[in-house]
């Protein structure tokens, strides 16, 4: 997917020869992986281990613990811990089950029914899921029977054959089998940019393309010793990273004088994740380092801090590292490096603080050594010590002066160790990156490693106050291995429906016969990009295509003159206002779609899309935030305020007020599957597949591009490889692109965007610059509260969830006066749009933040202030709607207790007193959630077959991962009295669900099972009277078979309106009790426990909604911890497009301890079948981590501030 080993979708299996007729079999991305490295490899794929008639143990356990909801990720999923448990064998534990996931995003799951499935195959489990050596066994398809590598049918297998243009255009590839062959080869090449391929993995980071050819390094068996002798190791510079880290554990254990290479292990282990380091080479990685100044490696900074020699060939010179890093490299290739022996006088160690727990660039990495000679009370440091930093500015490497400083010096003396630390802080200057951390943090950053380094050396000789020894961990070296537990309730006399079963398409997702859009291939296919607008806002003077067009192989470039209907992709709903799908006069956003290039394949459709130029005048600074909007008063139509009550009179009787401002930022969707359709031209218009979430408004825009009839336009979708949103109204995009291009070639043509043209064209969750003022009384109870929203609506405020946010702003919190005013500002970003709960998670944020806020006023636990302001049973929330039998107060006493929240805020508080630099902190968030249904249209058709009885049931919702088809299918087979085997979902089609609403709201799944519902009852209401004749007990199949031949029509369609007398139809609840523990000195937080208490009503399927709200709730806590949407302030440039940059949660970052209940003995008469819904709620009560974290933050302040500056802080 993110096509930089980044997500870790493409992760598969590889048997690679060693040489000595032996394999070594790892984990590798295949995106990073050339075709032409693996010949003579063995690559196993999802599809080779097994099929949904014989899943392998690991998609067996995968399936029964529920592992899957968009199904996206989970062939990667499988194969990472299939190729770590045949490296680890009965050796695997629970840490190392974990850790195999470090390169495996998941948006949907929260990570841990994956990471239980998991943890079945460690030598920890209680009930191991098999014998361990069935895991390494691989089921054939044909015969169901373990694989012995040999196929024995006739057949033939069909490759299709590279694209002429393609094989015309490859660059040659030359495979020298040893050093003396690759000089020669050097010697006599042209090759002015050759790419040395080893593991290839440095392309997911730097593409330094367009290569002249390519030089495969793997033959070379030089290059690949691992040897020490006479008290010196040599390490190839084409080992493995994984290699290398085994190797040097191995010697670190066994060797006094290489045991400070755990130090060097522990760091190159947090270099990217797995499947790169089983792939990448310690010399590749160095040689970025030498091309790159900037590149932050760590293999670099362990180096230098071991002083290592590296050799450069064909000279075979020695190098210091600083020394390397200014090389000249051409023609020239690094073949080894030399490492020393240290005695026990030195002490050793390295630091990488990063955005999250793997996979990430350092914000800032070190390496330290000193010599340390203790005299009594003093620690004196012989010679010259190393401090080596990584991410602090392209030419700085070492901190020399402070270097300088410390030799001779007494680190146990606190003078002087402050006065390192003071010139440390002069010397490290920082480089300013708009897309990194500021200087100033990771100048503090630098000096607090440093002083981490010199507490650990004192405390090898005893001299730490105790303190003071929470500043030597790390969070990464303590971690323990997750756990939690998930109840919820199940009512068996109701069953199939609220039975806890897994997705009905678990099996598939994990055996990766799970077809997507993203996978249709067929002869003829044409494929198409989008050329972008690398200008600032401004008018488009000129878009030269003549380059692209003369690119072999290219068939079309469009532009927005080649459109025959109208250049927009909006729909045509009365509020809508036209977004230009090519950008004709103006230039709207940095990267805005000009052009659509249609080529013969993927490849060469988005090199020749880089070719199109687009000239731009009067190109003026981009607006790209809210608080720039408001100084430029650049708003679009705005929503009336919101008034209830006299707030003015209520701030006069007020007895405390307080106010404040915030910014909530962005957050990208981040769906595994990109945006995606694929258009094929029939007779009378176009069939497509388009990867919606609102089959109908894709409908609208394809007609309107093209000029088609909307009943010329058939369009399906049988699932989303997710969605969060996104695919809503901006998958229209892509889907009118790919409408165009294949009416105008008349070929069928896919479009599925990279990832990042999918970050860079794709609008995200709307930012806020939010200001509030709050009375009340001396009690905390609330008077009056008036709030000024300002959203980034980007370039078009289509998709604004101001319209809704009157549903959620007020929480489970009754307050009798209330002024709201939203503004739509007008920015130069792409215009943003619904991500999963939209205006909710702003709405529940900001309310939260104001509770906090005045309990942190009055000095009261905030708990306390938010239990006095809750809704009772008959009030009427901020909209009108009135709340009926409200189950806050249950929740969060129940979860209070549950929780042990009060004891553990003591102990937080104890921690806190004995821990100068690691704190904790602790908070609940209560949450209420309003439910609406009118406007949520959808369709339902079930047919019944004769000769069997099965029933195929099409209805209006879009499979995301959400689990509408199993829900849907479990309501079929209640209300029909048989089995679900009987029972399959088929894709949504137009045709059949015409004129449905989107797949969004949280509600879909519930309404589109009423709608399934009342259309089974329509149909058992023809069943009855002909079952009512036959014999008691007589067979499903038999029923249908009679009434077939009673000339019954066995198929019928029900199309469900909702007509809610209130705006709400009912309130959901929830509460959250979150704890933090935080790093003082680097920032770095753990999230040491969550509990969760969810009101789901009476679950249709729990096992499903515990899903749901575990994936919120991770989705959640990525959004307020971890990633982050940058533009630049001058073009408007999204500098954080790829996975490099933009950094969702991984298994690691989940909570330790993570308890999830679904409330007991609650049925809800106001929802579907007794349920509530579960899919978005969750995530609002997932900034309880916000403010668990300030919290910690707070009882560090407490030690050196006045209560006013705790004030300050939180206010901001």
């Amino acid at each position: 997917m993110c096509r930089e080993g980044g997500c870790g979708v493409c992760i598969v299996h590889a048997a690679v020869p060693t040489g000595n007729g032996k394999f070594q079999e790892r984990s590798i991305n295949s995106c990073l992986c050339p075709i032409l490295s693996c010949d003579g490899w063995e690559i196993t794929t999802v599809e080779g281990l097994g099929d949904q008639k014989n899943p392998h143990p690991i998609q067996k356990q995968l399936t029964e613990h529920s592992g899957s909801q968009c199904g996206y990720c989970t062939p990667g999923m499988v194969m990472t811990m299939y190729s770590t448990i045949r490296k680890e064998g009965k050796s695997l534990t629970a840490t190392q089950a974990e850790s195999a996931l470090d390169g495996n995003i998941c948006r949907c799951t929260g990570y841990r029914p994956i990471l239980d499935a998991f943890k079945e195959f460690t030598n920890e489990s209680a009930s191991p899921a098999c014998d361990i050596e069935d895991v390494s066994k691989r089921i054939c398809s044909k015969t169901g029977k373990q694989c012995n590598g040999v196929c024995d049918d006739n057949g033939s297998n069909y490759f299709r054959p590279l694209v002429e243009v393609a094989r015309a255009a490859a660059r040659p590839w030359y495979r020298p089998t040893s050093l003396a062959d690759l000089y020669k080869l050097l010697e006599s090449s042209t090759l002015k940019n050759p790419y040395y391929v080893c593991g290839h993995t440095g392309i997911g980071v730097y593409d330094d393309g367009p290569y002249d050819g390519f030089i495969s390094l793997r033959g070379i068996r030089e290059m690949f010793v691992t040897d020490k002798k006479d008290g010196v190791i040599t390490i190839g510079s084409g080992v493995s990273l994984t290699d290398m880290i085994d190797f040097f554990k191995s010697e670190a254990q066994t060797d006094p004088g290489f045991a400070h290479l755990e130090h060097f292990a522990r760091l190159i282990s947090k270099t990217a994740h797995p499947a790169v380091r089983n792939a990448g080479s310690w010399g590749g990685n160095l040689a970025m380092r030498n091309r790159h100044k900037e590149f932050p490696s760590d293999t670099f900074i362990a180096l230098v801090m071991c002083d290592a020699s590296v050799f450069v060939g064909p000279d075979e010179k020695s190098y210091t590292p600083e020394e390397f890093v200014n090389l000249d490299l051409k023609n020239k290739i690094v073949t080894k490096l030399t490492l020393k022996q240290f005695d026990k006088s030195h002490v050793f160690r390295t630091f990488k603080i990063m955005p999250r727990s793997a996979n990430s660039h350092a914000y800032v990495n070190a390496g330290f050594r000193a010599k340390l000679l203790n005299e009594g009370n003093q620690l004196v440091i012989v010679d010259r010590p190393v401090l080596a930093y990584g991410n602090i500015a392209e030419e700085f490497i070492r901190a020399s002066n402070t270097e300088e400083f410390l030799i001779g010096k007494n680190l146990a003396d606190n003078d002087t160790f402050q006065r390192a630390l003071t010139t440390l802080a002069q010397e490290i200057q920082p480089a300013e990156d708009k897309s990194e951390a500021s200087p100033a943090y990771k100048r503090a950053l630098a000096v607090n490693l440093f002083y981490k380094f010199g507490l650990q050396a004192l405390d090898l000789h005893s001299l730490v106050d105790l303190k003071y020894k929470s500043a030597i961990t790390s969070f990464d070296e303590e971690r323990p291995v997750s756990k939690g537990t998930q109840s919820y309730p199940t009512v068996e006399k109701n069953w199939p429906v609220t039975k806890p079963i897994p997705k009905l398409e678990s099996v598939v997702q994990c055996t990766g016969e799970a077809r997507y859009i993203s996978d249709i291939e067929q002869e003829g296919l044409l494929h198409a990009a989008f050329a972008l607008c690398l200008h600032g806002p401004g008018k488009i003077v000129s878009i030269d295509t003549s380059r692209a067009m003369a690119v072999p192989g290219v068939v079309r470039v469009l532009t927005a003159k080649d459109i025959p209907g109208v250049n927009s992709f909006s729909g045509c709903l009365p509020s809508e206002k036209d977004e230009e799908l090519l950008a004709s006069d103006e230039c709207l956003y940095f990267e805005q779609p000009v052009a659509v290039i249609v080529a013969v394949s993927k490849t060469i459709a988005e090199e020749a899309a880089k070719l199109v130029k687009v000239e731009c005048k009067d190109v003026r600074p981009a607006v790209v935030s809210c608080k720039e909007a408001v100084v430029r008063e650049a708003f679009y139509e705005s929503p009336e305020d919101l008034v209830v009550g006299d707030v003015d009179k209520a701030f006069q009787k007020a007895k405390n007020k307080v106010m404040g401002e915030f910014e909530i930022g962005t957050q990208a969707h981040f769906h595994m599957e990109t945006q995606v359709c694929v258009v094929i031209p029939t007779e009378d218009g176009l069939n497509a597949e388009a990867g919606t979430q609102w089959i109908d408004h894709t409908q609208d825009c394809m007609a309107k591009v093209t000029g088609l009839n909307k009943n010329a336009i058939n369009v399906s979708v049988k699932r989303n490889g997710g969605g969060f949103g996104a695919k809503i109204t901006r998958n229209n995009i892509i889907s009118a692109a790919c409408a165009l291009a294949a009416y105008v070639t008349r070929r069928p043509v896919k479009m599925h965007t990279s990832l990042w043209d999918n970050m860079k064209v794709i609008g995200k969750r709307l930012a806020n610059y939010v200001k509030y003022e709050v009375g009340f009384d001396e009690n905390g109870k609330l008077e009056g509260i008036k709030i000024n929203f300002y959203a980034n609506n980007g370039i078009a405020a289509n998709d604004s969830p101001f319209g809704e946010i009157k549903k959620w702003i007020d929480s489970g919190y009754k307050c009798p006066s209330w002024k709201l005013s939203m503004k739509c500002c007008k920015t130069n970003i792409p215009a943003n749009t619904w991500c999963r709960a939209p205006g909710s998670t702003e709405a529940i944020y900001t309310i939260e933040h104001i509770m906090e806020h005045v309990a942190h006023y009055l000095q009261k636990p905030p708990i306390e202030v938010k239990q006095l302001n809750y809704y009772n049973d008959g009030d009427k929330v901020l909209d009108g709607s009135k709340l009926h039998k409200p189950t806050l107060k249950e929740i969060t006493k129940q979860l209070l207790d549950s929780s042990e929240y009060d004891k553990r805020v003591q102990a937080a508080r104890e921690f806190n007193t004995t821990n100068r630099w690691k704190k904790r902190g602790l908070t609940i968030v209560p949450m209420r959630y309003g439910v609406a249904w009118n406007g949520f249209n959808y369709s339902c058709l079930i047919a019944i077959f004769r000769n069997g009885g099965y029933v195929a049931v099409v209805h209006g919702g879009i499979e995301i991962g959400q689990g509408v088809n199993t829900k849907v299918a479990q309501c079929v087979a209640a209300e029909l009295g048989i089995d679900m085997k009987y029972i399959m979902i088929q894709s949504t089609q137009a045709i059949i669900t015409a004129n449905n609403m989107t797949t969004g709201g949280s509600v879909t799944s519930e309404l589109a099972c009423m709608a399934a519902i009342q259309c089974a009852k329509k149909l058992m209401e023809v069943i009855n009277p002909i079952k009512k004749k036959q014999q008691d007990g007589a067979e499903w199949g038999a029923i249908v078979e009679a009434c077939y031949d009673a000339g019954v029509d066995l198929t019928a369609r029900y199309w469900h309106v909702p007509a809610s007398p209130d705006t709400i139809q009912y309130s959901t609840y929830g509460a959250t009790v979150t704890e933090v523990e935080i790093d003082v000195l680097t920032g770095e937080h753990q999230i040491n426990r969550v509990d969760v208490l969810y009101d789901c009503g009476e679950s249709l399927s729990p096992i499903i909604d515990i899903g749901q709200v575990e994936g919120a709730i991770i989705m959640g806590l990525g959004y307020y911890t971890s990633e982050e949407v940058i533009y630049d302030e001058g073009t408007g440039q999204n500098l954080t497009p790829s996975t490099w940059k933009y950094k969702p949660p991984l298994a690691r970052d989940i909570p330790l301890e993570w308890n999830v209940k679904l409330l007991h003995d609650a049925p809800n008469p106001l929802g579907v079948l007794r349920s509530k819904v579960s899919a978005e709620p969750p995530l609002d009560m997932s900034c309880s981590v916000v403010f668990a974290i300030r919290d910690a933050i707070s009882a560090s302040h407490a030690e050196w501030a006045t209560r006013r500056l705790g004030l300050i802080w939180f206010v901001q």
